[in-house]
């Protein structure tokens, strides 16, 4: 399967610096993406937001910022859709990319039948550790393991069609897009879907220009009563696997993992826990 691919990069048309930072870095890595305005909170009233998100989620208030980046993200999934591309490339606009990529995304046999997502990024946790299972593919020096758990950012990630309309069919918005693409126990939407994860990933946070203004690299976060209700219902949210999954671990199917980046690939791929 080779496959036509759309690839889009979630840029504020303000940001002009990142959007430079980011044309050189797509270059480095040998592929080319589409630069289409994001969503603007300083362009829409606060209403336009709701007309795509709830005001609140499984976890308290939805913050306008995630909101905002939420729907950047629908509209590229709706671009997309509005092409002949079988797969929708998806990066933000401050990652460090492997040039890996370009072969990855050249031939696209490795995707797996029953895949839907495939989470291409890393998460900077240092201590974040994700439920992979153990068997599956590997591919030019990277494993491909379907995935059980929370692992957020949605910095850089692949579609397919039938992805991209299961994600657009879970509207209005009830979580920040990282959630509503890779956390199941929070997003009814990501249980639609098969989600795998390459590891270690193509891409990871972190690669911006000196002097981005902090308003186009932070959002806005919850603060005093507030803040400890979102801590208590995001821990529930934690575990709230379904027995299923737990009974996938205790067999041995699925095991913890770290996700780290690696701009090439090497001959030996991260071990799982158990």
């Amino acid at each position: 399967m080779t496959g036509t691919v759309y690839t889009e990069v979630i840029n504020l048309a303000r940001a002009s610096e990142r959007r430079a930072h980011m044309q050189a870095e797509l270059a480095t890595a040998g592929i080319t993406a589409r630069f289409l305005p994001a969503f603007d909170m300083k362009e829409h009233a606060p209403e336009k937001l709701l007309e795509h998100c709830t005001r609140t989620g499984p976890w308290g208030v939805f913050q306008p910022g995630n909101m905002a980046c939420t729907i950047s993200h629908e509209l590229a999934w709706e671009r997309f859709l509005e092409t002949g591309a079988e797969f929708c490339v998806i990066l933000e606009d401050d990652v460090y990319i492997s040039p890996d990529i370009a072969a990855w995304l050249a031939d696209l046999s490795w995707w797996p039948d029953d895949a839907h997502l495939v989470k291409i990024e890393r998460w900077n946790g240092r201590d974040t550790k994700v439920l992979l299972e153990r068997s599956g593919p590997d591919h030019l020096g990277r494993s491909l393991r379907r995935l059980f758990s929370r692992h957020v950012g949605s910095a850089g990630y692949i579609l397919n069609r039938d992805g991209a309309r299961i994600m657009l069919a879970h509207r209005p918005f009830r979580v920040s897009i990282d959630n509503h693409l890779f956390n199941r126990n929070a997003s009814p939407a990501a249980r639609a879907v098969v989600t795998y994860q390459v590891n270690p990933a193509l891409v990871t946070q972190g690669n911006e220009p000196e002097g981005v203004p902090a308003s186009l690299t932070h959002r806005k976060k919850p603060e005093g009563m507030e803040k400890w209700l979102q801590k208590a219902r995001r821990g529930w949210h934690e575990v709230a696997y379904p027995l299923s999954t737990y009974l996938k671990f205790l067999t041995g199917r699925i095991a913890l993992a770290r996700v780290p980046y690696a701009a090439r690939a090497g001959a030996a791929n991260p071990p799982l826990e158990t």
